[in-house]
């Protein structure tokens, strides 16, 4: 009797077991060969679930961005304020060691995708910014919704993205602290758009 392969949980396997593998060498150096040696499989079977070596780099990022979305999301039911909340958004990439090297390994994603990027890149780096966007509209609209931030908070959402995009390079290339960074921003955003209550 043939045994019959789920395809996708195949695929999240290898995906799986070659996270620390592109962390330790990056996407640059990762090889198919050590794809295939690290999950245990040919490289052949590489090919039978990944079209080249970006669909499985794009596959591992996936899984990193789910382990964000997880702790993101235990940290909002946690927060009792719209600023905490923004504030845990912002600060994601800068909680400890391990997601200091999914920073660096953003950096190299950045920095590949503006030097030669391909379409592929640049669909998947969209489909990100949508993921991020909605759970900021998320944030942000729930706030409106019980008058404690202003409706036009709506259009700063691209400019949360932008701080955020912005402070991935400036923490490297500035060596700017992140956490006072974004402490200051978002301090100073709610000046502006945090609803007042009337004395």
């Amino acid at each position: 009797m043939a045994i019959i392969v789920n395809k996708e949980e195949k695929r999240k396997n290898i995906a799986l077991s070659c996270k620390s593998l592109l962390l330790e060498h990056g996407i640059n150096d990762l090889t198919i060969a050590q794809i295939a040696k690290t999950a245990g499989i040919g490289k052949g079977t590489v090919y039978e679930y990944f079209q080249n070596k970006e669909d499985i780099v794009f596959e591992i990022i996936t899984l990193f961005i789910s382990e964000y979305e997880e702790e993101f999301y235990k940290k909002v039911a946690h927060s009792g304020s719209t600023k905490e909340k923004i504030y845990h958004f912002l600060n994601l990439l800068y909680l400890n060691e391990e997601t200091k090297k999914h920073l660096s390994l953003y950096r190299e994603f950045i920095a590949i995708s503006l030097m030669d990027g391909t379409e592929e890149m640049e669909q998947f780096s969209r489909a990100c910014h949508e993921k991020s966007t909605e759970k900021l509209k998320m944030i942000i609209d729930e706030a409106i919704e019980k008058n404690e931030i202003v409706p036009e908070a709506r259009d700063l959402i691209p400019a949360l993205h932008l701080f955020s995009k912005g402070l991935v390079i400036d923490t490297h290339m500035l060596h700017t602290d992140a956490k006072s960074e974004i402490k200051r921003f978002v301090e100073t955003l709610f000046t502006l758009i945090e609803i007042k209550e009337e004395q």
